[in-house]
Order: C-alpha cells, then sequence, then structure tokens
C-alpha cells in the first residue's frame, strides 16, 4: 500500500495489513496499527490533537515513558474549532522510537492532501483524520506521512494508523529537487527508514493509542472547551 493508496482507507471492510510493518517495492515502509477505543469519538480525538500541543506535561500524559517534550509554532489555544488549532500547525516533539531519540516536526496537513475527501467520511462511517507529514528539526528534510483514521464502531470508535517512511524531500533552494529525487531510490529508502524502526514505530504506536484510549474521555469530561 503505497501512499497514493491512502484513499483505500475509506473503502469497506478492513485493509490486508491491519497491524504490521510491511516493505512496499518502491523502498518506503508503512506501519499500521489499529486500536480499538471504547468510550471515544472522533470530537474527542480532534480535541486531543489540539489541547496536548502546547504543553509538555500533556504530550508526557500520552506515553509517560517514551514522550520527553513539546512545543507548537504556534499557540492556537484561544481558538474554539478543535480542528483549527492544529491543522496547518507545527508540533514540536522529542521522543522516543524503539529506545532512539528522536526530534521531531510534525507537520498537521487536511486529510485532503492524501486523497482523503470528507465527502466521502459519512459513508466510510469516519468521524475525523488526522495527517501530518513528518521531518526532523532544524534539518530541511522530511522523511514521512502519518494518517489517523478514526472509525465509529459500536461502543466508541477504531483508530488506524498509517505511517509512511522514506518519503524523503530535501528543503534546500535549487540542490532540493535533485537531492529528493537521488535520496528517494528504494536501496536508500531502505536505509534512511529501517526495518527496526518501523518495529519500534509499531510498538510506540500501539502503546501510545492504547493508553489514550484509557485516559482520553475522562480528560475530555475534565477539561471545558474555550467558548467562541
Amino acid at each position: 500500500m503505497p501512499l497514493a493508496q491512502a484513499p483505500r482507507l475509506l473503502e469497506p471492510g478492513d485493509q490486508a495489513l491491519e497491524d504490521g510493518v510491511l516493505r512496499n517495492p518502491d523502498g518506503t515502509l508503512l506501519i499500521a496499527v489499529r486500536t480499538e477505543m471504547p468510550g471515544v469519538t472522533g470530537e474527542m480525538i480532534d480535541w486531543w490533537f489540539g489541547w496536548h500541543l502546547t504543553s509538555s506535561e500533556r504530550y508526557r500524559l500520552w506515553h509517560p515513558r517514551d514522550h520527553v517534550r513539546a512545543t507548537v509554532e504556534e499557540d492556537r489555544s484561544y481558538l474554539s474549532d478543535d480542528r483549527e488549532r492544529y491543522v496547518g500547525n507545527v508540533s514540536y516533539v522529542d521522543e522516543y522510537i524503539g529506545g532512539r531519540l528522536m526530534k521531531l516536526a510534525i507537520e498537521f496537513v487536511p486529510p485532503t492532501l492524501y486523497g482523503l475527501e470528507p465527502g466521502r467520511f459519512a459513508e466510510a462511517r469516519v468521524d475525523t483524520a488526522v495527517c501530518a507529514r513528518t521531518a526532523f528539526q532544524g534539518w530541511p528534510l522530511a522523511v514521512g506521512h502519518l494518517i489517523h483514521l478514526v472509525r465509529r464502531v459500536p461502543g466508541g470508535c477504531e483508530l488506524r494508523s498509517r505511517f509512511w517512511l522514506g518519503d524523503i524531500e530535501v528543503r534546500l533552494p535549487v540542490l532540493g529537487g535533485p537531492l529528493s529525487r537521488l535520496l528517494n531510490r528504494a536501496s536508500l529508502r531502505r536505509r534512511v527508514a529501517p526495518d527496526g524502526l518501523g518495529l519500534g514505530l509499531l510498538v510506540h504506536c500501539a502503546e501510545e493509542m492504547n493508553h489514550l484510549a484509557r485516559l482520553l474521555p475522562g480528560l475530555y469530561r475534565a477539561f471545558p472547551r474555550p467558548g467562541p
């Protein structure tokens, strides 16, 4: 399932890979994680992503062992629309993945960038989709993509997380294009996104999302949302 096939997530039924790591023929690495979230709604997920960005303490609630630090490019806590707080914003996080400290920039983007049309969400029982490009802090280098798709199920929702690693974008004037084409060869993508990184991310995502599933309903009720 290459990134171009991300709209398949809106098709009826489950995909061939719901939990695991797969190497695509183009050299990119796909990580898939499905998390059952009883009592959780898409509205809660959007609230969480808009709420936790501004505070390392809130970020560490998500994964107390692996999450270290979080800041945000623009504090939009004053906004009443949860999605407007994070879509188009950048979250700078320090976290351990597979035992290695990663300093990442999570650039949240609209789902339409990946072909996920909101007009199809209702038929697919999808409440929301959290999408982002992932880059390294302090480096003109983006290396991955993520999609968290929230699908309604009886009693709550299931979170279908997908990560594509190895889609490299060098963000330099003039040289960026040629370097990106050079680095996006399948052999080099395997070195940038080795199997061990995919397995580490699989474990990390499964842990943080299962923990969030138990934490989120109570948090959502405890913290009032700002008015317009």
